[in-house]
């Protein structure tokens, strides 16, 4: 599949839901920039911007990065990518406010999103998911449970030397539930901004990932843009 005429659209799912795999699927399919916001903070501030430096002041201070200043760095980055080219934002927009900031931006280049991608799973599903996960502390490969004993692997195979598998703080249930709590919160009014839009389309997240993926790649062939063509 290849994208035709740049898709615009952002992806939204819950910790657990497999937005990461989802995008790494979509970026191959369709040949489109991935703009993930947590990437987008990283580089700025490792290469010490004036957004970077901005940013850093306020998380020194151990203050929230105000809107405007994520809003900066995600509008710097789509407006280096032509129009031909398209894009997949990921962790942006997290509010409304981010929300119009980017709809305004896209209206002053004539542009609009052509789809914003809700990947649905249960809470109990993504509490099961993610507090079932641990990961190689020296790679940083997933590991899950063992279905039978329940217990993890206690070694990396994948490290020459075996690396400790270990449970990150934040997959535990309760912080996962924590999580999930927060992520409903902020999220519900954007998605509720992108359906009175008529941009919203939830998929199903609790099936196989090629399920979800041709899912997906079906709502985006009918954005009403030409946006998804079989090959």
């Amino acid at each position: 599949m290849t994208a035709a005429n740049g898709i615009r659209l952002v992806l939204f799912g819950p910790p657990g839901a497999g937005k990461g795999t989802q995008a790494q699927l979509l970026r191959e399919s369709l040949g489109i920039e991935h703009v993930s916001s947590g990437d987008l903070f990283r580089h700025h501030l490792s290469n010490g911007t004036e957004l970077g430096e901005l940013a850093r002041g306020y998380m020194n201070r151990g203050e929230l990065v105000p809107d405007e200043v994520t809003i900066g760095m995600v509008i710097d980055r789509i407006s280096d990518i032509g129009d031909a080219d398209g894009f997949m934002l990921d962790g942006f927009p997290r509010n409304t406010t981010q929300a119009e900031a980017l709809e305004a931006a896209l209206g002053e280049r004539d542009q609009r999103l052509d789809r914003v991608v809700h990947i649905q799973v249960e809470d109990s599903e993504l509490i099961r998911r993610l507090s079932n996960r641990y990961v190689c502390r020296a790679c940083q490969r997933p590991f899950a449970r063992d279905p039978e004993t329940g217990v993890p692997p206690a070694k990396c195979v994948y490290c020459p030397d075996g690396g400790d598998i270990y449970q990150r703080d934040d997959d535990t249930e309760a912080a996962v539930a924590n999580r999930l709590s927060i992520y409903h919160q902020e999220t519900a009014p954007v998605l509720e901004f992108y359906r009175q839009r008529g941009l919203l389309a939830d998929i199903p997240g609790e099936r196989s990932i090629d399920a979800v993926h041709h899912s997906v790649l079906r709502i985006l062939d009918t954005a009403g843009a030409g946006a998804v063509s079989k090959s």
